[in-house]
Parts: C-alpha cells; structure tokens; sequence
C-alpha cells in the first residue's frame, strides 16, 4: 500500500472539494437564519451533516489503504501464506492478493503458492498453443503426402482428417481461453493502477456534491470492491484450484511435443518402393506407424480435452464467482454510503 491511497493529488483535492462544501453549508445556514428561510436551513444542514462524513470517511479509508493499515494487513495475510512467492510488476507490489491474481492469469514467470510452484493460465495455453500449431503442421504435411508403392497408390488424409479437425477445434478453445485470461489480467492491471489513485478519489469528490453524492458513493464502493473483495475472490479461487494447475498441464505439454516430433521423423523415413514386394512392406510399414501413430495423437488429445475443462473452470466458471462476490459487495456497500448499484436481472443476488 501507499503511504496515501489516493494518489499524488487526490486526497489534496478531497480536503479542499470537503471544505468548500463546509463553507457552502456554512453560508446556506447562514442565509436561513438570517431571512428565516426553511429550505436553507435545511439544505445547509443536510450538507453539513454530509461533509462531516465525508471527512470522516477520507480519514477511515486513509487509515485502512495506508501503509500498514487493517486492509493491507488483511490481504498480506490472506496472500502470502507459507511458501508463496510471487513475481509482478512494482505497481502491483502493494497488493498481494492483485499481484498473485495477476501470476496466477498471465505472469510470465513461475510462481509459488503455498510452497507448490505454478504456472500462469496463459503460459501453459501458449505454450500448448504452440504445440498444437506444430503438430497441426507436421499432420498436414503428412496428409498431403501420397505414397506411390507401384500397384497402390496410398493417401493419409482421409485418416488425418478427423484429427486434423479436432485438433483444430481444440485450438480455437485454448485460442479463447488465453483471450479470456489475457483480458481479465489486464482488468487486474487497471485495478492495480486506478483503483485508488482514480476510482476512489473521483468518487469521495463527486460524493461531497449533492446532484453527484449517490454517483460518487457508487465509485467509492466500486472501487473497495474491486481492489479488495475482486483479488481476494481470485485468491480463494486458486485455493481451490491449485492442487491441479502443475500436475494436469505440464506432462501433456510434454507429451505432445515428442508426439509432434516423431510424427515428423517417421515422415522422412519412408522409402520409394521400386517393386511390388518392396511395395507391400512399406504399405505394410505404413500402416502400422499409421496406427500407433493414431493411438499416440488419440491419447494425447484426449489429455488435452481433460486439461482444458480445468482451464475452463480457472478462466469461465470461478471468475464468474467473483464477479457475483464483488458485484454483491459493491452493491451492499453503496448502499450503506447512500447510493444505489443496479445489476439489471442479477440484482437479486444482492
């Protein structure tokens, strides 16, 4: 945490926008009194009684973001349980829970949560990607390939063809589920940056005036929810999903990369037959790398199917939780600092 949570100027600009509104409401008791006017007088108080929150409540969250406050100490708490050591930027370095959500969606680098090292959702997705991509590669090239063995003449592609199929299907999954983590890290980044130095600030501001107060108490508890309740949410998250993430994805990685590789050894082995006997041996020879090869790639995307409806659960499923955790704490808070959060249809959950 910074040693002000509200960036460079905007704690400066809360104390000046809290007592300009004292002085309004100052000058509107004043004039009521003085012309025995009731809309002042209440007017003035009303603004009065809310600038003394407002105060109240910049100097509450001053101690609770700060260096060392009850917020920081909470999620350092919650974070860096024994063993965990992580790797993000210097602006994520003040919330743990921020940089460990950040690791554990795309950080570039291994990280280690509760003594078990990690790698990011879009680490082991590219990294699959990648492989997908050659292996793709090397059985097109294979079911382009015509085997002339002088009576026959033999061609792959209506055997590759399903697997190429599937295999380009499962591309397109892992395509949108590195998307998915991609863009909820960078929902984590701006989080990290702008919740308190931008959201906070705008909202403790629009909050003092009264035509904004219910907007401003709406960003205020927008971005509680978001640097706190959100990263916090995602920590339980990968609590529940950390036992799989580093024995699921890494050994089928493997596996797929020496599959691709003797795939494309086996393609340059091959000989022109010059007779009908030589002929029928190749056939024969082909036929069997054919379908051990078959077996081999069946195996493989059957690992990768079972690796993927666990990455479906990391980037759709549990973020989906937090989202409904945090909108629901966003929505309770607002109301609580007088403002309203509306979900459309998902505002029954609150």
């Amino acid at each position: 945490m910074s040693a002000l949570p509200f960036g460079n100027y905007g704690f400066t600009v809360a104390l000046y926008v809290i007592s300009i509104m004292v002085a309004v409401s100052g000058i509107s008791l004043g004039i009521g009194y003085a012309f025995n006017e009731r809309r002042f007088k209440d007017f003035g108080r009303e603004e009065l009684y809310q600038s003394i929150i407002n105060g109240a409540l910049v100097g509450g969250l001053i101690a609770l973001f700060s260096s060392g406050g009850m917020v920081g100490s909470l999620i350092g708490s919650l974070t860096l349980l024994n063993g965990t050591s992580l790797t993000c930027s210097a602006y994520m370095s003040g919330n743990p829970a921020l940089c460990l959500s950040y690791d554990y969606l795309a950080g570039t680098g291994p990280y280690t949560f509760m003594g078990v090292q990690h790698q990011s959702i879009l680490s082991m997705t590219t990294l699959t990607l990648t492989s997908l991509f050659g292996l793709d590669a090397v059985l097109g090239v294979i079911a382009s390939v015509n085997v002339n063995l002088v009576i026959v003449q033999l061609s792959f592609n209506y055997v590759l063809a399903p697997i190429l199929s599937e295999i380009q299907y499962i591309i397109k999954i892992l395509s949108t589920i590195a998307i998915s983590a991609l863009v909820q890290a960078s929902v984590i980044s701006f989080i990290a940056v702008g919740a308190l130095s931008l959201i906070l600030p705008a909202g403790l501001i629009l909050r003092s005036f009264y035509p904004t107060r219910k907007l401003g108490g709406f960003l205020t508890a927008l971005s509680i929810g978001l640097y706190v309740v959100l990263p916090l949410s995602y920590v339980f998250n990968i609590m529940l999903v950390g036992s799989f993430s580093s024995n699921t994805a890494s050994p089928n990685i493997n596996q797929l990369t020496l599959t691709a590789s003797g795939i494309e050894g086996n393609i340059f082995s091959f000989k022109p037959a010059v007779n009908s006997t030589q002929g029928n041996s190749i056939g024969n020879a082909i036929s069997g790398a054919l379908a051990s090869f078959a077996n081999s790639v069946s195996d493989v995307i059957n690992q990768i199917f079972s690796m993927i409806s666990y990455f479906i659960v990391y980037t759709f499923i549990l973020p989906a939780f937090s989202l409904i955790v945090t909108g629901i704490s966003v929505k309770e808070l607002a109301e609580v600092l007088g403002s309203e959060a509306y979900f459309g249809r998902f505002s029954m959950l609150g």
